[in-house]
């Protein structure tokens, strides 16, 4: 005899019972297994109390009105958690001396893309696993507006391209060979892309990229800003929603360009602006929330974005590493100098030891730790780093919660390349370079 589920007509969550989702729309398009007992539109007060409970467990702040509780893992990986840390080390009863050796790392499978929704907002998070702001589809709009034919090219006249998950809105998504959740996790995704990163405007020099910031995968961006290799690894803000974040770019520009082109630049500008105000959006560069925000990271990292974890009142949830950030990248920079490997194994000892700290702090509740050091080696880049990179922050994302970035980071350090960005639309013999 089928069972509900099976007879549910919906598409089945890709995360199953691990999924956190809250909103009612992703609620009544997919169907989850009935440990969750969430239902489609009949949701009884109860019911809706706990998922409201649910999701504040989610808000990573320090506020004093919070307790440690409110934060706990949720039961559905608990086990997977506790076996992890368990195994987080192998230590010889005869030699406590011996050097620790870090557990398997989370590891996710790479599963094929169903067939797409029809709504265009769930196909877009079926492919790249964030839900998209208002703001976005907002900017969209004003493409069409200003270039009919081909929105994603409206803003060319600045040299900028709208990329990534605007391309399932163009359409040029929709006969790739290659349906795999990392293929499309790796679209637009350049080198020092963190998973916390989000490409959604290509421009044309430098690898100049904006795109989406966010703390927590399953809550809407914390701010739009950019990357290049001016400064490569970096995240620069450029406001809270991607309107702010253009017009940013585009008075940068006006600075730079001799008066014919500045003409330009100034028409689609007020063209952005009239839009915004129109949608009701801000243009600052340093808004509220963004100042709130940033009271709330606990450590800057190399990419200048910074962490945001929950810390109880008792500081349980992140403490520093025990190098400073000089001192660290001369640990990377010895290791990646390396002629030999016995020179670069020789370096990477002292690298061991921060990770074997990490490993201590991640036992005791300061997941905070494993994030920061696993975002710095990323930002510093290299291959030598990447199984380290991987481990940190796979347990690192688990243990906070945010699954989907493991599935970003496990796609983009396999198909990680210097100097170009990842996209699916020109993949020669398996390389994903453009």
């Amino acid at each position: 005899m089928a069972s509900a589920f099976e007879d549910d007509p919906r598409m089945a969550c890709m995360y199953g019972d691990k999924c956190y989702r809250k909103n009612r729309l992703h609620l009544q398009t997919f169907k989850h297994p009935d440990k969750r007992k969430w239902s489609d539109s009949d949701t009884d007060e109860e019911e809706e109390e706990e998922q409201m409970k649910s999701e504040n467990k989610r808000l990573c702040t320090t506020s004093p009105s919070k307790t440690k509780d409110d934060f706990l893992i949720p039961e559905s990986i608990a086990n997977d958690v506790a076996l992890i840390m368990s195994q987080s080390y192998k230590i010889e009863e005869d030699d406590e001396d011996r050097p620790l050796e870090p557990s398997p790392e989370v590891v996710h499978e790479d599963y094929p893309v169903k067939e797409s929704p029809e709504d265009i907002r769930l196909s877009i998070e079926q492919k790249f696993l964030l839900e998209m702001p208002d703001d976005f589809y907002d900017l969209w709009d004003l493409c069409v507006k200003l270039n009919k034919d081909k929105p994603e090219e409206a803003l060319i006249k600045a040299g900028l391209t709208l990329v990534g998950p605007y391309d399932v809105l163009t359409g040029k998504l929709k006969n790739i060979k290659e349906r795999k959740v990392s293929t499309y996790l790796c679209h637009w995704r350049y080198y020092y892309d963190p998973p916390e990163f989000m490409t959604v405007i290509a421009g044309s020099d430098n690898e100049f990229h904006i795109g989406y910031y966010r703390d927590d995968p399953f809550l809407l961006p914390n701010f739009v800003a950019s990357m290049s290799n001016v400064k490569p690894g970096v995240v620069t803000p450029l406001g809270e929603n991607i309107f702010a974040g253009v017009c940013a770019y585009l008075t940068q520009r006006m600075k730079e360009e001799n008066p014919f082109k500045k003409t330009a630049l100034q028409r689609l500008y007020k063209e952005v602006e009239s839009y915004a105000k129109l949608k009701k959006l801000s243009l600052e560069l340093r808004t509220p929330a963004m100042k709130e925000r940033k009271k709330r990271v606990v450590a800057k990292t190399f990419n200048s974005a910074g962490i945001v974890v929950y810390v109880d009142e008792t500081g349980v949830g992140y403490r520093p590493l025990p190098e400073s950030d000089a001192t660290l990248r001369k640990i990377l920079q010895r290791v990646a100098d390396a002629k030999t490997e016995e020179e670069r194994l020789k370096h990477y000892d002292d690298l061991q030891e921060i990770i074997t700290n990490v490993q201590f702090a991640t036992d005791e509740g300061d997941y905070g730790m494993g994030l920061e050091l696993g975002l710095d080696l990323f930002a510093f880049g290299g291959d030598v780093f990447h199984k380290s990179i991987f481990h940190l922050l796979s347990v690192a994302y688990e243990l906070l919660s945010r699954e989907p970035y493991i599935d970003i980071i496990q796609a983009h350090l396999k198909n990680r390349r210097r100097g170009s960005n990842l996209s699916i639309l020109e993949v020669v013999d398996g390389s994903c370079q453009q």
